[in-house]
């Protein structure tokens, strides 16, 4: 009689330890939801980063159009350059040191 009660013991704790359906569907559900933001998460990373990689894309882009466009700023602010340009365009001739007048105020 007692291996009886000893055996219905140990089945009665048995009993207790088992996880009811409704608590393990909803644990597995909890459990979806999170690997399911995790993946959501990597996806939204994986578009910053290539969004960030085409923005730095685009600056490198722009800076180098920036150094194009001083280079042909400083050509053309040439001090010979503007002198062949007013020559040739507006015919203008260097000053004659006779011409020049001083003004004294």
């Amino acid at each position: 009689m007692s291996v009886c009660l000893d055996y219905q013991k140990v089945y009665s704790k048995r009993r207790s330890l088992v996880v009811s359906v409704r608590v393990q569907i909803i644990a597995a559900l909890v459990l979806l939801v999170c690997l399911a933001f995790k993946v959501w998460l990597r996806i939204e990373c994986t578009s910053l980063g290539y969004q960030i990689a085409k923005e730095r894309q685009l600056t490198m882009d722009l800076d180098m159009q920036r150094r194009e466009l001083e280079l042909q700023i400083s050509v053309v602010k040439r001090a010979d350059n503007l002198a062949d340009k007013a020559a040739v365009q507006l015919g203008l001739r260097p000053l004659d040191p006779r011409q020049a007048r001083r003004i004294i105020n």
